[in-house]
């Protein structure tokens, strides 16, 4: 109970159902006295899961080191029991075709997402204290929030950097807890775990979808297209504690309507301000970080008609670290993030209203916008380049990008675009705000300070052939539903020699299977120590095994 007297200040001990356990009663230790890993993350919220009907686990997917990736949904028992039906009555909201919904019936979607830099270590901690605020307390606000929203927590959106950086501070933390910036607990040795496993940085691969973490977060994300999502992060441990909104117009996107910034961000900044106000804790706004890029995990939701929404508290990188504004300790860390992810929730549902009509206004409008822009179509495709055109389709299908097969050969801008090999993607979409920025060259800006990167265009990225088409005349038929299957063969029957390969295609150079050999494939009768190619079909146009 003294834990949750410090986490949260104000609750009453009898609030708390005592048959939900405590992070500190499950782990057998005090959060943040140690840092917790993947597993032990995971189990809680398994054990949650188990004891409340409040709570569903989802594994979302597995990382590059056989971590899963998994989400809690956490909401009455009644809607536990509806979640399919919710979706789909929450289409009403990003699909205009759709009538306008009855906003009364439908539950704010408020997604708290922790860990996507895997060092910055308080956010997957504080995710356990929320996940069990939300799952035990019977107070009635929290029944009010719980009957009004659909809350998800996502613990931990990098598990292999956290589980790097976990094992790194519990071997290297002493007692009494050394405080000096330069003790070894508080220099991570390269690389550190702030990126996954190919030491991607997981927070700027929303657009480009190049990890599996990532490309599972998406799907789930098109389930339930949140309205509030809120990013937790660490900065430097002479920083306090920052929210958004933003620095206006320098650092802000110009697809995205102003009230996203001026009316949404502004209503959720009081509720924040107001929790560390609560605690005495400093904080400041507006001051850095971009809002310009859908790369980011706090800015792809307003490219969707929510809000996305970056938290930095100033970290201890450690149990405690002397900063110029004192000793930063690592409950303490915690303890800011507990309070404004609580605030999240608490704003989200006051105002539930104006994020579900923000949202359907918001793909209402991406029409209207569209109609405005000089571009109605882009014409894409290689057609000696199969696999990397289907890669790119592949990623406009996970944005929910409506596109189209090209029905006829043409030459546009002086390119080839041959049909079956080449696509037609149409501005006149909801997802209009998401091709725009997977197409188009942003080269103005407010401002000529920058954060972070500039461009971002995927189509550029993968150096396809692109037309830019004034008319959407090409765009015909049905919208694609999934890349096309390829396939390939060996012309000429088995080699005894070598196999002549076309190079021009992305997999040309990749084996289809792993490079050990088993016992039981079937040997070359020409070279009996050397292996044949399986009997599974190539693809891409090329002969690989």
């Amino acid at each position: 109970m003294a834990q949750n007297s410090y986490f949260f200040p104000g609750a009453q001990a009898s609030s708390f159902d005592p048959k939900v356990p405590t992070p500190e009663q499950f782990l057998g230790y005090p959060i943040g006295s140690h840092y917790t890993r993947t597993d032990q993350i995971v189990a809680y919220l398994r054990e949650l899961d188990r004891v409340s009907d409040r709570v569903s686990l989802r594994v979302l997917g597995k990382t590059f080191e056989e971590r899963p990736q998994v989400v809690a949904t956490i909401t009455t028992p009644e809607n536990q029991q509806n979640l399919a039906q919710l979706q789909q009555d929450r289409r009403a909201l990003h699909d205009p075709k759709l009538p306008a919904p009855n906003y009364g019936k439908l539950p704010v979607v408020v997604s708290l997402n922790f860990g996507v830099h895997g060092n910055e270590s308080s956010s997957s901690e504080a995710a356990l204290l929320l996940a069990y605020y939300l799952t035990a307390s019977t107070s009635p606000e929290t029944q009010q929030w719980l009957q009004q929203s659909v809350v998800t927590v996502d613990p931990l959106e990098n598990p292999d950097g956290r589980d790097r950086a976990s094992h790194w501070f519990d071997q290297n933390k002493s007692w009494p807890n050394p405080t000096d910036p330069l003790d070894r607990e508080h220099t991570e040795a390269w690389p550190g775990g702030r990126t996954n496993h190919f030491y991607t940085d997981l927070n700027r691969d929303w657009l480009s979808l190049t990890q599996p973490e990532s490309r599972a977060r998406m799907a789930f994300f098109h389930e339930w297209y949140p309205n509030v999502m809120i990013d937790f992060h660490e900065m430097g441990t002479n920083g306090t504690y920052y929210f958004e909104p933003s620095k206006p117009f320098s650092t802000e996107n110009d697809l995205i309507p102003r009230a996203t910034y001026e009316v949404l961000n502004v209503h959720m900044a009081k509720h924040f301000a107001k929790a560390l106000d609560n605690l005495g804790s400093l904080y400041w706004t507006k001051e850095q970080f971009d809002n310009l890029s859908p790369i980011y995990g706090s800015t792809y939701p307003d490219f969707e008609g929510g809000v996305g929404i970056t938290f930095e508290v100033g970290s201890s990188r450690g149990l405690a670290q002397e900063g110029t504004n004192g000793v930063v300790t690592f409950p303490f860390t915690i303890r800011n993030h507990v309070a404004t992810g609580l605030a999240t929730v608490r704003g989200a549902v006051e105002e539930k209203e104006l994020y579900l009509r923000h949202q359907r206004d918001f793909f209402t409008s991406a029409l209207s916008e569209a109609k405005k822009f000089p571009t109605k179509a882009y014409v894409f495709g290689n057609a000696q380049d199969a696999t990397l055109t289907n890669k790119f389709l592949a990623v406009l299908l996970q944005h929910k990008v409506q596109v189209h097969e090209l029905g006829k050969n043409v030459t546009l801008d002086k390119q080839s675009f041959e049909k079956g090999k080449a696509y037609v993607v149409p501005t006149a979409q909801p997802q209009y705000r998401i091709v725009n920025s997977l197409f188009e060259e942003l080269t103005t800006f407010h401002d000529s300070v920058f954060y972070d990167v500039t461009g971002w265009s995927q189509a550029h990225a993968y150096g396809l052939a692109v037309s830019k088409q004034k008319n959407a005349n090409l765009v015909q038929g049905a919208a694609v539903q999934a890349p096309k299957m390829l396939t390939g063969e060996v012309r000429g029957g088995q080699s005894s020699y070598a196999y002549l390969l076309p190079w021009s295609d992305y997999n040309a150079p990749v084996p289809s299977r792993p490079c050990s050999v088993p016992a039981s494939w079937p040997r070359s009768a020409s070279s009996p120590s050397a292996p044949g190619p399986p009997t599974t079909p190539s693809i891409s146009g090329t002969a690989r095994w």
